[in-house]
């Protein structure tokens, strides 16, 4: 995964938007438009969401990746983290 994520702690999501293409890659994508004026693109063949906000915090995301057998690979922590 591209290091760009850690460019999107701290900003506020505005608007996210949904496109799919059936004729060229990449097939899905994800955009969040920021406050700021700049936005950020998730996409990629297969890419789906789950079905709303869960409680908790980083802990809590880690331990569940764990016991969906995953790992997780990059953790970009955000200013509150030190």
């Amino acid at each position: 995964m591209k290091s760009g994520l850690r460019e999107i702690i701290g900003k506020t999501i505005t608007d996210v938007i949904v496109a799919r293409n059936n004729h060229r890659d990449p097939a899905n994508q994800v955009f969040l438009v920021f406050d700021d004026g700049t936005f950020f693109e998730f996409w990629g063949a297969q890419f789906n969401c789950n079905g709303g906000v869960w409680q908790g915090g980083v802990a809590e995301a880690e331990y569940y990746v764990g016991r969906c057998e995953a790992q997780v690979i990059a953790r970009y922590p955000g200013a509150r983290d030190g």
